[in-house]
């Protein structure tokens, strides 16, 4: 026992008190901290709902309203629901296009507080879609997003908020370009106007289109204008339905063809007249496109207006622009707005107008007992006038009859179209768009008004001018047609382009980028690693 050695205790560490109060207050530190973190996130993503905080990087950006639509909704006093029959969390899982009509919701939300944005799961809330079918005609379904105020109801589909490009050929399809903001905002206005303007589109003739084929996209881009700013609008037949002063406040003529019977100009003239208390309106648009009109002629002389049977070009080169329409590329004067009543309100005076293929609208009268008559667009005085060759359908189904017999068209027929110089031709300034008044006072000095707008040429509204944020074209004739029908002003809001943009580079430049992201920074961050090593193992 007494060779054993005895192993001598453990020396147990001093407690290190100092140590201890160092890590207590590191910890306290950190949690606070932490905490603060997430209160800051808490607040943050609070305001981030309720205000405008999210910046959106994008080029076209895509995530954001324009100011002409926050102005128009901080203005509307009425309360409207915009119900999404989805739940939310299905938009924002559901890819970039699903997110990008999500933030544009919650900016409707953020701008207006009339304006509450709901969510709700149809299959387990189907009473819901009742609530609002009850004042809607057609059919709600899951996904649709339904624009309601009182009893007022407009309903979209997602696919009504972007403009979809089919390929024939292949069946495939892609997104071109978004419209949400632009469909969002036309269905608020149309839900909030207490007194939307009802109008008569006459679209056909007996059953047939009224208007040349050639022409129906720049028609269908003036319908789409007007229904996509608060009208309310109905397309009808000339012929066989009724033009009732009880259902419409406006009616549309859009560049018809033929003439019209004379019926058919007495339905015109009576809608107008209204029984005698007036206050209705109505757009002629003339075209290069129509054979002779004396019917339309004559009812238009009763107003102080005569379309001229000529194409408004311009020498001037200054004054004219060539441009790219649905009829291919053009040459297109520019026109000045000659009565800034009709312009009031619009956002870019700086933008051009230009009027493509229009005729002359001379104005026979400046004023003449109850009616007086104002040019609204005009053209340069180094303009002139290329004549057309107005002829009746009778005319043209002679000559083309003439010409399967084989019998040829005389010299004096051609020539003159074949010997016009349009050095030589008179210069002079040309009025293509314009309005006649007729007023009527009744026994209690209240003034009645009936408004005829005559638009030289339906080019004038061509679907790429009237889309594009480059001329005023749209805007204008919209601001124009509220200004008549005193309605207030429309906003006209460009897509958002979303096709995809290519990057054009070299072979060089991809084997450049190649060696970068394969050997340099790979060498570098290796490096980089060395470096840091041996200055931590030499301490």
């Amino acid at each position: 026992m007494a060779n054993e050695t005895v192993k001598p205790e453990k020396e147990k560490k001093p407690f290190n008190k100092k140590k201890l109060k160092y890590g207590t207050v590191a910890t306290v530190i950190t949690v606070v901290f932490i905490a603060f973190v997430v209160v800051i996130n808490l607040i943050a993503g609070v305001l981030t709902d309720r205000k405008d905080l999210k910046l959106d990087l994008t080029k076209e950006k895509y995530y954001e309203v324009s100011q002409d639509t926050i102005d128009y909704i901080q203005g509307i006093k009425t309360d409207v629901e915009i119900a999404v029959m989805a739940k939310e969390s299905d938009f924002a899982t559901s890819g970039t296009y699903m997110k990008m009509v999500l933030e544009t919701l919650e900016k409707y939300e953020q701008h207006s507080d009339h304006i509450k944005i709901n969510f709700y799961d149809v299959a387990s809330n189907p009473d819901v879609v009742t609530k609002f079918s009850a004042n809607y005609n057609g059919e709600i379904s899951e996904g649709n997003i339904v624009v309601a105020a009182g009893d007022r109801v407009k309903v979209l589909t997602v696919n009504n908020l972007f403009n979809i490009q089919s390929d024939y050929y292949s069946g495939s399809s892609s997104v071109q370009s978004y419209k949400g903001e632009q469909e969002l905002t036309s269905a608020i206005m149309s839900v909030t106007d207490a007194n939307p303007q009802r109008v008569a589109f006459i679209s056909k003739y007996n059953g047939s289109a009224i208007y040349h084929s050639d022409n129906a996209y720049s028609i269908s881009a003036l319908y789409s204008l007007m229904d996509k700013n608060g009208y309310e609008v109905s397309e009808v037949d000339i012929m066989t339905d009724a033009l009732s002063p009880e259902d419409y406040d406006m009616v549309v003529l859009p560049a018809p063809v033929n003439d019209l019977s004379e019926d058919s100009i007495k339905k015109l003239d009576d809608f107008l007249y209204n029984n005698g208390d007036l206050d209705k309106d109505m757009i002629y648009i003339a075209d290069v496109l129509q054979y002779s009109t004396p019917n339309i002629d004559d009812f238009l002389e009763v107003w102080g207006i005569e379309v001229g049977g000529s194409i408004v070009y311009d020498s001037s080169s200054d004054k004219s622009q060539y441009v790219t329409t649905m009829k291919g590329q053009l040459s297109a004067p520019v026109a000045t707005i000659a009565e800034d009543t009709y312009s009031e309100g619009l956002s870019n005076t700086k933008l051009p107008i230009i009027v493509p293929l229009a005729r002359p609208v001379n104005l026979l009268f400046d004023a003449n007992v109850d009616r007086n008559t104002t040019a609204l667009l005009t053209t340069s005085d180094t303009s002139f006038l290329y004549p057309l060759e107005m002829q009746t359908a009778e005319e043209v189904k002679a000559k083309a009859e003439a010409a399967e017999n084989g019998e040829e068209t005389t010299e004096e027929e051609t020539e003159e179209t074949t010997e016009f110089d349009p050095d030589s031709a008179e210069k002079s300034a040309q009025t293509v768009m314009a309005v006649a008044t007729k007023t009527n006072m009744d026994s209690s000095n209240t003034a009645h008004v009936n408004n005829v707008m005559v638009i030289g040429g339906a080019t004038i509204l061509d679907q790429v001018l009237t889309y594009s944020n480059t001329y005023n074209n749209a805007e204008y004739v919209i601001n124009a047609v509220n200004k008549m029908c005193g309605k207030e002003n429309g906003i006209i809001i460009a897509e958002k382009d979303l096709s995809v943009q290519t990057i054009d580079i070299k072979s060089s430049q991809i084997k450049a980028i190649s060696r970068t992201v394969i050997f340099i920074i790979p060498l570098i961050v290796v490096a980089a690693g060395i470096v840091v090593f041996l200055r931590r193992r030499n301490r």
